[in-house]
């Protein structure tokens, strides 16, 4: 995390550890405190690098705390991932990975 500052990248792709098979059983995951490190903490650590971050989350995510990782009047993308017609994960996309329609 101290080199954070240092870094320089075009995109950051974050996939953080759920905290083990216990996620499943909330009803909605928490950014902040089910991540072993904060979400939003991670989040805001790789924006100073890049704003272009994918964020890989699992399906129950509070998609409000999801899209207020954009910041006020910022913008978010979030595709939901299926397999075999179940809801399996989420991903986000911020900055100038959001596609334009």
């Amino acid at each position: 995390m101290l080199l954070a500052s240092d870094l320089k990248a075009d995109t950051i792709f974050l996939s953080p550890p759920w905290g083990g098979p216990d996620y499943v059983n909330a009803e909605i995951f928490d950014l902040k405190t089910m991540i072993c490190l904060d979400g939003f903490e991670i989040f805001a650590l790789s924006h100073k690098i890049t704003p272009n971050i994918v964020y890989f989350l699992p399906r129950n995510a509070d998609i409000e705390q999801v899209a207020s990782l954009a910041g006020p009047g910022g913008r978010v993308e979030i595709e939901q991932n299926f397999l075999n017609n179940k809801l399996k994960t989420i991903t986000a996309y911020f900055g100038d990975l959001i596609r334009d329609e």
